[in-house]
């Protein structure tokens, strides 16, 4: 499993409460064997970066298309380095 980020743009902005319903909200998550890491959300609420383990980046852009991810939405995938 990699880790791979993705990041996303909202014209509204979002609270922090609103993180973990839409992380509930998510479809096919399981199906394409993704999992949800970690989520930044940026002061203004516009921005968001989220960290899922799954087989490889195209895996988390099908949940995308499942869910509607908004336009502008960045996928890729990132390495972990630790000292």
């Amino acid at each position: 499993m990699d880790y791979i980020v993705l990041e996303r743009e909202f014209p509204e902005p979002l609270t922090p409460e609103d993180v973990p319903k839409m992380a509930a909200s998510m479809q096919c998550l399981e199906l394409y064997r993704v999992q949800p890491v970690c989520s930044y959300l940026m002061g203004n609420g516009h921005r968001m970066i989220c960290v899922f383990k799954a087989p490889d980046a195209e895996a988390l852009r099908a949940v995308g298309r499942a869910n509607a991810f908004p336009d502008g939405s960045v996928v890729w995938s990132s390495t972990l380095h630790t000292p």
